[in-house]
Parts: C-alpha cells; sequence; structure tokens
C-alpha cells in the first residue's frame, strides 16, 4: 500500500520523539467529547497521497460520540497520549460514502517514537472508493530500510453490514504470535475476518504468515482518523479519487483490553 510517504512526512510534523511506558485498558465513549486524559487531536500537515491538514476543529462531540469530519485541505485525526502493548484494539463506527476518504482505527509507531525504531502498524481501514470493505493491513519498515505490508480486503455484507447503514463494531486482538481482525455481526455474534501469524521459524512462509522480523513488538500509540486524498497517482489507488466533496465519520466509542 503507498502510505509510508505520508506516515512519514506526517509524523515528522506531528509525533513527539519520546515514548510514554506501556498503558493500562481504557474506554472512551466519546460522551460529548474526547477524554483529553486519553487522547490528543493532532495538528500539522499530512503528505502524500493525501491531502489534508489535521484540524482539530474538525472533531465534533455530541452527547453518545464524535464525528471526524474533512473538507478540502482539511481533515481529523486523534492520537493516545500514551503507548500501548499486546491486547485488544476495538471501537464503533459508521461513515459516510465520500470517495477518496478512508477512516480508520489503527496502531502506529515508528523511529518518530523511539531512534532507530521500526515503523510498525496494525490497521482497520475503511475506503468507500473500495465499496463495503473493510481493509486490514499490517505494516512494518525499519528506518531507513524497505517498506513492507501485508494486505487484504474482507466483504462486510457476508455478515449481514454495511459501513455506510450500520454502527459496526470491530476490532484486532495483537498477540505475540498472532493477529485478528473480528466484527460484530448483524446478530450481534462476533466473526472472526482475518488472522495473521507470525512466521514459525519452519523455512517456510504460508500466506497467512508474517516474518518474524516484521512482527508488531514495540508499544505502540492507538489512531482514529478521517483523512481524504491528494489525487495523486497513488493517491488514485489509496484512498481514491477525491473530488472536494465534505465528509464525515462517527465513532461511538474506542476501547483497549490488554492481555
Amino acid at each position: 500500500m503507498m502510505k509510508n510517504t505520508t506516515k512519514l512526512i506526517c509524523a515528522a510534523f506531528c509525533f513527539v520523539s519520546t515514548t510514554p511506558a506501556h498503558a493500562d485498558y481504557f474506554k472512551d465513549d466519546f460522551s460529548w467529547g474526547v477524554n483529553s486524559g486519553i487522547w490528543s487531536a493532532r495538528t500539522g500537515t499530512n503528505g502524500a497521497p493525501f491531502g489534508c491538514s489535521f484540524t482539530p476543529g474538525m472533531v465534533s462531540p455530541s452527547s453518545d460520540g464524535i464525528t471526524l469530519a474533512l473538507s478540502q485541505g482539511r481533515c481529523a485525526e486523534l492520537q493516545t497520549l500514551a503507548s500501548y502493548s499486546y491486547g485488544k484494539v476495538q471501537g464503533a463506527l459508521k461513515t459516510g460514502n465520500t470517495s477518496g476518504t478512508v477512516a480508520s482505527i489503527f496502531t502506529y509507531t515508528s523511529w518518530w517514537d523511539a531512534p532507530g525504531r521500526a515503523w510498525q502498524e496494525i490497521d482497520i481501514e475503511f475506503l468507500p472508493s473500495l465499496g463495503n470493505v473493510v481493509h486490514t493491513n499490517v505494516i512494518y519498515q525499519p528506518q531507513g530500510g524497505t517498506y513492507q505490508s501485508w494486505e487484504q480486503d474482507i466483504d462486510l455484507a457476508q455478515y449481514g453490514l454495511n459501513i455506510q447503514q450500520n454502527l459496526l463494531t470491530i476490532g484486532f486482538d495483537w498477540s505475540p504470535s498472532q493477529i485478528r481482525w473480528y466484527v460484530y455481526d448483524a446478530s450481534g455474534n462476533e466473526q472472526t475476518l482475518r488472522t495473521v501469524y507470525k512466521d514459525n521459524g519452519d523455512g517456510y512462509l504460508a500466506s497467512d504468515e508474517i516474518p518474524a522480523y516484521a512482527w508488531p513488538v514495540d508499544n505502540t500509540r492507538i489512531m482514529i482518523n478521517h483523512w481524504h486524498g491528494d489525487n495523486s497517482q497513488s493517491g488514485f489507488y489509496f484512498p481514491g479519487q477525491y473530488f472536494g466533496n465534505t465528509a464525515w465519520a462517527y465513532y461511538d466509542f474506542i476501547e483497549y483490553i490488554p492481555h
């Protein structure tokens, strides 16, 4: 996925180069706004293939949750103040159908947090340009090294769900040996979307395995966002062509459950 330029550029503007200590359980239901003891609203300039600047004023509270809005050149992102280790990251959200946008729940850390640290990321992403799917991904890049990603799109219709019509409760469970993405279907039952495993060292890398060197191991921030693309060549691929429309993504809660 052509996102490496973006994450590195915006990190240069937005991340502090210190790593907070590992933090424990939290749940923010975003009732009347964001818990400032957990989150900060990011500012700074995003980079290709995204075309917007983080603007705290694009985060709007309500009695039940928050809306992350975007418009031409402006978008929104929240990041946790602390960093988190193995556990479950889950939340509930709903998005509009504006092409060229992406709404996400993800983890992110890199050398901007600690010199020499590899970029490590686990993603849940929704892109109207892709349709009614959830885009799952694991990203790895050593400082100064090659960018790698392990992507898979999963159709939500098979679970009786539509991201633009239903409030989806979705998450991933991250451990030292596997990452399992899951969603609660239309009947409220938990369904596994995808599982990837750390390579077991048998000399064969299966299609559902990630090399041991690329496995996310460091404490990481939890983030939610709503961005739009810049209509560059890579932006047409991800997140798709953006026509300058305003858009929204609604987040009902985010929860972290440590192992």
